[in-house]
């Protein structure tokens, strides 16, 4: 049966390429069920994410240095948030040094990000514009003022997002943006919703410091979208080192690697 929707193909598309490795347009247009003028469309989209490379008559998962993993399905998020949670305990604990009193945050959505929430509210008087309901919920409880956009709410993650939403967040100058991110590989950074990704560029476009928090299960994996190249982004804060072919990247492209002290507790 032919899939009308778009993300669904391309699923698909990136799970048998990187199942397959190669695969021509028109063995793709038969496994997927639509033409190959769209198909060519797909493979066009996606090479501009960063997530397949084209080749003569079919095309293939990109790859560059160590083998990066791709993401298709979205864990949960209490899933999420059950790894790694000490790693992004000391990671949000080290991004949130960068927040100072006086600033206008914006806080995207993410498990990490939610960890964040209980080291802003012991730095005075900021201003905090969020999609992210969950940390909206905690932050409410603090003196900060918390603004959060219109729009719609996306399932079990309770993010906010749509047109509305993007607009909203444009309409505001930040000082500092924390930043969720489900992967990060030489190619960029990932994540797997594209509603969730709109909201994330249109923070990062309006920050004047963006700080994406990542733990080590993040290195060299990709998903679905491409959130923004390395060098849009000026500090990465991790739990422990990025692998060498990773870390040759982010120098290059001049982003600040913070490696979180210590422990949860």
């Amino acid at each position: 049966m032919p899939s009308r929707d778009p993300i669904a193909r391309q699923t698909l598309l990136i799970e048998s390429l990187s199942r397959r490795g190669f695969m021509s347009v028109s063995d793709i247009a038969e496994e997927t069920g639509v033409s190959e003028i769209t198909i060519r469309r797909d493979l066009t989209e996606l090479e501009r994410c960063g997530t397949v490379r084209r080749t003569h008559g079919g095309a293939l998962i990109a790859r560059s240095g160590a083998p990066n993993i791709y993401d298709i399905r979205e864990p949960t998020f209490e899933a999420r948030r059950r790894r790694n949670s000490d790693a992004k305990i000391r990671i949000a604990r080290a991004a949130a040094q960068f927040a100072k009193p006086g600033h206008t945050i914006a806080l995207d959505t993410g498990s990490t990000t939610l960890e964040i929430t209980r080291f802003l509210a012991e730095i005075a008087d900021l201003r905090i514009i969020t999609n992210n309901t969950r940390a909206a919920s905690l932050l409410a409880e603090t003196p900060h003022p918390v603004y959060l956009p219109g729009g719609r709410v996306r399932g079990r993650e309770l993010s906010i997002y749509g047109s509305s939403a993007a607009s909203f967040v444009a309409s505001y100058h930040y000082d500092i943006l924390f930043l969720g991110l489900s992967g990060v590989s030489e190619a960029g950074l990932f994540d797997y919703s594209p509603e969730d990704s709109e909201i994330k560029r249109a923070f990062i476009q309006r920050s004047d410091l963006v700080v994406a928090l990542c733990d080590a299960s993040k290195f060299n994996r990709q998903a679905m979208v491409r959130i923004a190249a390395l060098n849009e982004i000026h500090v990465l804060v991790v739990d422990t080192a990025p692998p060498a072919n990773l870390q040759t990247e982010i120098e290059s492209a001049g982003v600040q690697v913070v490696v979180a002290p210590g422990s949860a507790e």
